[in-house]
């Protein structure tokens, strides 16, 4: 979702919600905000995943890995985005201790896998920071998370300018939405 949608006085509830990123870093560590049952952003990024460590290189191996630790840990993936240097994934959890438990081994796992990491042979730091949390709690901001997805899939099918040729359309479309206020049912008329 776009942030320059969003009045400033709900900009501090979405960030009491969210975690991770490299906003967080070299700050002290405080409790993942978590909710069970709702649709929760996750973002894992790093700079280190291009050419054959990209992401998108080893598309398989992602998706691969993201069904084994959903199926272990029961997580839902509702929809993800594959950018080549970070992921984005679109979750639903009943469990708060599985889904840290998710976040900790799919990370550690897909780092391995990709940079092929092991004993005796470090390939050192592969994140960028604490993978980004972001719990939402209302119909239009998970309608903003489903057109960000859209975007991000046409910007890997398409290319960039048509990423930001439908991102313009579709937040012109929130905007009017968000500025709509719904009629009262003695208000509508049937025609």
């Amino acid at each position: 979702m776009q942030m320059d949608l969003i009045p400033q006085k709900d900009l501090r509830t979405i960030k009491a919600l969210s975690l991770g990123g490299t906003s967080l870093k070299k700050r002290r560590k405080i409790a993942r905000p978590l909710f069970p049952g709702r649709i929760t952003h996750v973002v894992f990024k790093s700079s280190k995943a291009k050419g054959h460590l990209s992401f998108y290189k080893n598309k398989q191996l992602v998706a691969k890995l993201l069904r084994e630790k959903s199926r272990k840990f029961f997580i839902e993936i509702i929809d993800w985005v594959n950018m080549g240097n970070h992921l984005h994934l679109k979750v639903r959890f009943k469990d708060k201790k599985r889904m840290g438990q998710f976040l900790k081994s799919f990370a550690a796992t897909l780092a391995r896998a990709i940079t092929g990491a092991r004993r005796g042979k470090k390939f050192g730091k592969f994140w960028d920071g604490l993978v980004y949390t972001r719990t939402l709690f209302t119909k239009f901001e998970e309608l903003g998370l489903r057109g960000y997805f859209e975007g991000n899939h046409r910007q890997r099918e398409l290319g960039y300018q048509e990423r930001e040729r439908y991102l313009k359309s579709f937040n012109q479309f929130l905007y009017r939405l968000r500025r709509t206020k719904a009629l009262p049912q003695n208000q509508i008329q049937l025609e």
